[in-house]
């Protein structure tokens, strides 16, 4: 009986042996009859490894992309900056062209009482110029140094954004220089009594030219901003429609700090544009998304 046993025993483990080699030689053979898939499957673990170490970059490597990007700006703007100084008198007659519009006939003249004052002054006329001439250079750095975390189809929009970028900067120059600083600056000077006479500083009237050209022409690129945001997907949509109020009011706050003056059309001068600048913020992230 103890013999039976054993025999019983060992036909079933050799014929469970056998079943596990029959199924591993049918897994075999599936495998070998379908190489195509197996080769697709590793075709696309690689390419998602390549992907992720494409788009992944260690800290050091960031760090020298950016120091890369400043130095070629700094590199661009003093190079630029020599060619402004060295033109910086028909850039400071352009400059004073909208004051000198509205000064009263015999007292066209800015003054100033320290020695370096008209110095520092022409200084920093050629130095925002410089910035001013270099914005698409800069711009185009600015999109080296997020080029890496980008996809490969939100990298095709590396000349929609410089080009709108460079435009959307140029329109808010113009609207600032034509616009915005004429009205303003005449409300000021007709401000008052008819005994009072102007005494314009040079140093102050080019720091808040300068300062108004700048901040209007950074502010004309919300549109292209919110677009790269909005496509990135770094904002949403609703988000832009829910929080419209407050975005308003954060618009009202921001033109009354630009405008030079206290009157409320200069206000809405620099409002109404700032609102339509939101409202087809809105537009382009809707059409982008």
């Amino acid at each position: 009986m103890a013999m039976l046993k054993t025999l019983k025993l060992t036909h079933c483990a050799i014929s469970d042996i056998s079943s596990k080699n029959k199924s591993l030689k049918d897994k075999g053979l599936q495998t070998s009859l379908d190489p195509m898939s197996d080769r697709k499957e590793t075709e696309i673990i690689e390419a998602s490894d390549s992907g992720m170490a494409s788009n992944s970059m260690p800290v050091w490597q960031h760090l020298e992309e950016l120091r890369s990007v400043l130095v070629k700006s700094l590199i661009a703007v003093s190079l630029v900056f020599c060619v402004t100084y060295y033109f910086n008198e028909a850039i400071i007659k352009f400059l004073e062209a909208p004051i000198m519009s509205v000064l009263p006939s015999g007292e066209k003249h800015l003054y100033f009482s320290g020695l370096t004052d008209k110095f520092l002054a022409y200084l920093k006329v050629s130095f925002y110029s410089s910035l001013v001439f270099t914005s698409p250079y800069l711009l185009r750095q600015l999109w080296n140094f997020i080029l890496p975390a980008l996809k490969e189809d939100e990298r095709k929009f590396a000349i929609p954004f410089l080009f709108f970028g460079s435009v959307a900067f140029a329109v808010g120059l113009a609207f600032a220089y034509y616009v915005v600083i004429p009205s303003g600056y005449r409300f000021l000077l007709n401000f008052g009594g008819p005994n009072e006479r102007p005494l314009i500083n040079i140093s102050d009237y080019f720091s808040l030219t300068l300062q108004l050209l700048i901040s209007m022409g950074v502010l004309f690129e919300l549109p292209v901003i919110l677009m790269l945001l909005g496509k990135l997907r770094v904002i949403q949509l609703d988000w832009l429609v829910k929080f419209r109020p407050q975005a308003y009011l954060g618009l009202v706050v921001l033109a009354a700090f630009l405008t030079p003056t206290p009157d409320a059309f200069t206000l809405l001068l620099v409002l109404v544009p700032l609102i339509l600048l939101y409202e087809l913020s809105v537009q382009l992230v809707r059409w982008v998304i």
